[in-house]
């Protein structure tokens, strides 16, 4: 099956890297569970090196099926029934989960394919919990291996490197602060928007694991606390305080001035015509007010980001929430004015614009760290701790040993993940 036409490339450049030290740090050791795939039918699997399938039978691993290098099988869920195929020729039907991983370091460092990309680690197979006859994939690795994946995933490794290592350290921080999300569906973090943008090793670059180890343990705190570590790509020139976009105040996480001029998205504009815009009304609020004719906007949050919108059409009014308006109009932000073009007139001579268009500012919702303003920052000299101080207000930047005895008492998703065993070493 000829599906690793970049594996030799990926393996030859990931042997050429340094492979993760065993860390100082007891809490950077631990495994991170990272939701790669849900709801799938049917799944692709491969290892780097020779490697095998397993199940935990009387609390001991037990080999399903023995795999050779970049040799290719598939899993599909039948029912419930986990079937692994190879070439066609099913092998092994389990409803036990399974476990896929490389059993000899090999030529090349050890790496798991699923789908159409290379992971570190382990990787776990399993029914999905929202629908058993669906699969679920979970990557389990180390926070720091896990991290490699993230940082050159959520920002360009060519930019500066202090900028990199913020990003790096409120990663760690987001992951770490988000243990016991998504529990019920077995594992920490997803590897979307959801939580946290990871490709797995096809991103990974020398700078983003160098700011990702010289960062090693560094967490942002706010009395000793983890914070929320929310961040996007841009603000279009004021961050967002936190309860106007999470319902919930943080006090760290609050309006400053951005410094994201230089990013694409700081000005946008988009136009929606009236046609459409009935369409979204309908199908994403249940509404029915006849053609479009004004969009209001009746109340602003402190950073004049859209709080409320009122829609009036020849049919009736209705308010919305600037947020909810935003995904449904595929907006880039809320940070938005809105006007009318190309306005004709009905019988009753009521004006109707044929086009809404939205002019706006930043890119995302705008808490917490801004990438674009950490580029410019450290591009004109501060450090990656001056960076997140200022985006994350009155915090600090430690390190995990320092709270570590502190959040296992303070946080019990934090103690159960403290209390985990890597299963494959």
């Amino acid at each position: 099956m000829k599906i690793f036409s970049k594996i030799l490339a990926f393996c030859i450049f990931f042997t050429m890297l340094t492979l993760v030290n065993p860390s100082n740090v007891f809490a950077l050791n631990k495994e991170i569970r990272v939701g790669i795939v849900q709801q799938a039918q049917k799944i692709i699997l491969s290892t780097s090196n020779d490697g095998g399938l397993y199940v935990i039978d009387n609390n001991q691993l037990r080999k399903v099926l023995s795999m050779d290098a970049l040799q290719a099988c598939s899993i599909e869920n039948n029912n419930g029934l986990l079937e692994v195929s190879i070439d066609g020729k099913k092998l092994v039907m389990t409803k036990e989960k399974l476990y896929l991983k490389n059993d000899t370091s090999g030529k090349y460092i050890p790496l798991i394919y699923v789908n159409d990309k290379w992971y570190r680690g382990y990787i776990e197979i399993f029914p999905s919990t929202k629908n058993s006859k669906r699969l679920t994939v979970v990557n389990v690795l180390p926070l720091e291996e896990y991290l490699y994946g993230v940082v050159p995933s959520e920002m360009p490794a060519s930019w500066p490197l202090e900028a990199l290592k913020a990003q790096a350290v409120a990663a760690r921080t987001y992951t770490l602060s988000s243990i016991g999300r998504f529990e019920s569906q077995g594992y920490d973090v997803t590897a979307t928007v959801e939580s946290q943008v990871y490709n797995g090793i096809e991103y990974e670059a020398p700078s983003t694991n160098r700011a990702v180890s010289e960062t090693k343990g560094k967490v942002v705190t706010y009395q000793k606390k983890l914070i929320s570590a929310f961040y996007s790509s841009c603000s279009g020139g004021a961050t967002e305080n936190s309860e106007e976009v999470w319902g919930k105040a943080l006090p760290y996480s609050v309006s400053v001035k951005d410094y994201d001029q230089d990013a694409p998205k700081y000005i946008w504009y988009k136009s929606i015509n009236n046609q459409e815009l009935q369409k979204i009304i309908k199908n994403e609020f249940g509404k029915n007010i006849g053609k479009v004719v004004s969009i209001t906007v009746s109340e602003l949050t402190k950073s004049n980001r859209v709080r409320i919108l009122t829609i009036t059409g020849t049919n009736g009014s209705f308010d919305v929430e600037g947020k909810k308006f935003r995904f449904a109009a595929k907006l880039n932000s809320t940070f938005f004015n809105v006007g009318a073009l190309d306005i004709g007139v009905t019988q009753e001579n009521i004006p109707i614009p044929n086009i809404f268009q939205f002019a706006g500012r930043g890119w995302g919702h705008g808490v917490g760290m801004s990438q674009w303003g950490a580029r410019y920052l450290a591009k004109t000299g501060k450090s990656y701790d001056d960076i997140l101080t200022y985006y994350y207000q009155n915090t600090e930047v430690l390190s995990i040993d320092d709270i570590y005895a502190y959040l296992k008492s303070y946080s019990r998703n934090f103690s159960k993940y403290a209390s985990r065993n890597y299963l494959f070493r």
